[in-house]
């Protein structure tokens, strides 16, 4: 968008530029993820009434679902974030790097990033997801590469209240995380990685193109409606995600 009015200010031709494969398959994603996360606090919370007491019977089926939307949830997650190093290695234009080859995902992106092998900053875009990614890498691997079966535990915690962990049958210390909090991690860790590629770009584009992406603060950028607006509220309400220009209404 900004590249077509930059072509208007100067009188030369529309650049014709169309939606890139990857922008499309991020929002796909996006959209399949909030959905995922939505079913997924929606049985579950039945699944703890009935264990409270506030309905007939233990709702089981809602219990099994909520698994299945718990797996679901790792594999979009990574979709995502696939998406999202494919914009990166799409939308990457520094000349001044040509011969530099980005990794298609976003694996491979991070683990350059650690050893600082990503041009310019991005380094610091993509290291600075260690405290979430790993593990979100680990939970799907082991469900796609290590035949795991994870299932959900109900605990109280010492204020009383209740807490969903994640356990494997096979092994013998369960992962003592309540899930909520966990997943509200992950997608505050996304959402702080959009922030800081963004801030990325803004400079980048000031460098290659003499304009910035964000002229006005980004309120509309980090806005979320519908599905999508899942990922923000978990990373909001579970994850701690806090940013300058978002206003939350909870009503």
């Amino acid at each position: 968008m900004l590249m077509e009015l930059k072509a208007r200010a100067e009188g030369k031709p529309s650049p014709g530029l169309r939606t890139p494969q990857p922008v499309q398959s991020l929002t796909r994603h996006k959209s399949n993820l909030g959905l995922m996360l939505e079913l997924f606090d929606e049985c579950l919370t039945r699944f703890e009434k009935s264990l409270n007491g506030e309905l007939a019977d233990f709702d089981y089926r809602a219990y099994s679902k909520a698994i299945c939307f718990l797996d679901t949830i790792y594999f979009f997650s990574r979709m995502l974030l696939d998406s999202a190093a494919g914009i990166v290695k799409h939308r990457y234009f520094d000349k001044s790097e040509t011969g530099r080859e980005l990794p298609k995902n976003f694996n491979g992106m991070y683990k350059k990033s650690l050893k600082g092998e990503l041009p310019n900053n991005l380094n610091k875009v993509f290291s600075e997801c260690k405290t979430w990614f790993p593990e979100l890498k680990d939970r799907r691997d082991t469900i796609v590469h290590k035949y795991e079966t994870n299932l959900i535990g109900i605990e109280k915690n010492s204020k009383g209240e209740t807490t969903a962990m994640q356990f494997s049958p096979l092994k013998k210390t369960p992962k003592i995380k309540d899930l909520r909090s966990y997943i509200g991690m992950v997608m505050a860790g996304y959402q702080s990685f959009v922030d800081r590629l963004l801030d990325y770009w803004d400079e980048m584009f000031k460098c290659w193109y003499g304009i910035r992406m964000s002229v006005n603060p980004r309120t509309q950028i980090i806005f979320s409606m519908g599905q999508t607006a899942s990922i923000l509220w978990w990373a909001y309400q579970y994850g701690g995600y806090r940013n300058d220009d978002m206003v939350v209404s909870e009503s």
